[in-house]
């Protein structure tokens, strides 16, 4: 099945973060400019909010689910941070943005490591996913752990860091831009069928529809993805399912064009899966497991696809790209040591070289194909409350030499 790559996505955390959607189960969110749809009766799924019926101990239950704290580093701080490896003619110039581990922020730096401009929202949850647009202008997801009541959002920010827009309802994990600019997010909502886990309270990840305004249009379930699916209507009962009422705790999102029509191609953490799902017949069209466990980030490359591996070889990550019909490996990079056990991305630079983000040790580097290290990121800050480990970085990206940045020589972010 010939399959082709549209959009290289923005992102990074930790797995075992389930990123602070609370509020998309036990309140009723409004997109901007639009009434929230009532909630349909006993036994079947509201539309993108709740479970009127859900108990108050079900509802704290999902809650803890829905809202895991993000690991804020896991490596001791070493003697040298910064730029600690910088090939020229090696490396693939530009800028690279990434979020930290703790913090309404995120960075631009320079291949030295100085940072070019900063957006930042103090006070405010956690940014966990963002994407720079060529005028200056931020997309965020946020998160805040758990017993937080405020749930994670996304929402749009000058290059000022003035919010523009926010989407009425909680979001988490990841989004892709479209080619006419919709905004494709994460969503997440809860589920009491009768067939689905004996009729106990499960998380159901659905793909919310935005347009550049920030107000929902439309969305697609995952779950009945499945069930509407010709040919995977019954995979969901045959394959191994996580205990626990988090589903699929999808993480990633790409969307691309295939025969005129979009599709979304999806990472299912908790099933250990990469799928694909065709956005119009609102359908799953392709889905693989294979020799990888708990994986991020997936998305197309030329002949394959590439994605974070984060536990498939237990002791050690890798990144991995693969035919998407023979699901054969045809690259890794998997060095001893190399290890995070949530979160983690790459991006496959247009030089052909990978930028990866080990994020729990909060260390960016770019390799080669052959795997030599030519340039290599430590994030100088310390994670809260511990100045000896370093902070987590969530996602890099690598933003070419030519992006325009004049908007980034006015005022910064305030402090």
């Amino acid at each position: 099945m010939p399959l082709r790559r549209a959009s290289i996505v923005v992102g990074i955390v930790v797995a075992a973060a389930a990123v602070v959607l609370a509020l998309t189960l036990f309140h009723k969110g409004r997109a901007p400019g639009r009434e929230a749809p009532d909630h349909q009766a006993a036994g079947r799924a509201d539309s993108l909010g709740g479970m009127r019926n859900l108990t108050p101990e079900q509802r704290e239950r999902l809650e803890r689910i829905a809202t895991l704290g993000y690991v804020a580093g896991t490596a001791p701080v070493p003697a040298e941070t910064g730029v600690t490896r910088y090939v020229r003619g090696a490396a693939f110039e530009g800028y690279t943005l990434f979020t930290a581990g703790a913090g309404a922020e995120a960075f631009l730096i320079d291949m030295e490591g100085e940072v070019v401009h900063r957006w930042a929202s103090p006070g405010a949850p956690t940014w966990v996913r963002v994407r720079c647009l060529s005028n200056g202008d931020l997309l965020v997801v946020t998160s805040k752990p758990f017993p937080a009541v405020s749930p994670c959002r996304m929402m749009k920010l000058d290059s000022r860091s003035r919010v523009l827009w926010r989407y009425g309802r909680p979001a988490h994990h990841d989004f892709d831009i479209g080619p006419d600019g919709t905004i494709y997010v994460l969503v997440r909502r809860a589920l009491t069928l009768p067939e689905l886990r004996d009729g106990e309270p499960t998380l159901d990840d659905a793909i919310a529809i935005l347009d550049r305004n920030g107000n929902e249009t439309g969305h697609v379930s995952i779950y009945e993805s499945f069930r509407r699916s010709e040919r995977y209507g019954t995979w969901l009962d045959e394959v191994e399912m996580r205990e626990g009422p988090d589903m699929f705790h999808t993480n990633s999102i790409e969307i691309f064009e295939r025969d005129g029509r979009l599709h979304a191609l999806l990472s299912l953490r908790h099933v250990h899966a990469l799928a694909i799902i065709d956005m119009v017949a609102r359908e799953v069209v392709w889905v693989k497991q294979g020799p990888w466990r708990m994986q991020h980030e997936a998305t197309f490359v030329e002949g394959g696809i590439l994605f974070f591996d984060n536990v498939g070889l237990g002791d050690r990550s890798r990144v991995l790209e693969i035919d998407p019909e023979t699901s054969e490996i045809l690259w890794e990079y998997a060095e001893e040591g190399f290890y995070t056990k949530g979160r983690g991305a790459q991006q496959r630079l247009p030089n052909g070289n990978t930028l990866i983000s080990e994020s729990e040790r909060g260390r960016i580097f770019e390799i080669t194909r052959s795997g030599e290290t030519v340039w290599e990121y430590i994030n100088p800050r310390t994670a809260p409350r511990d100045d000896s480990t370093v902070l987590a970085i969530l996602r890099a990206e690598r933003l070419p030499a030519d992006f325009p940045l004049d908007w980034a020589r006015g005022e910064d972010a305030p402090d």
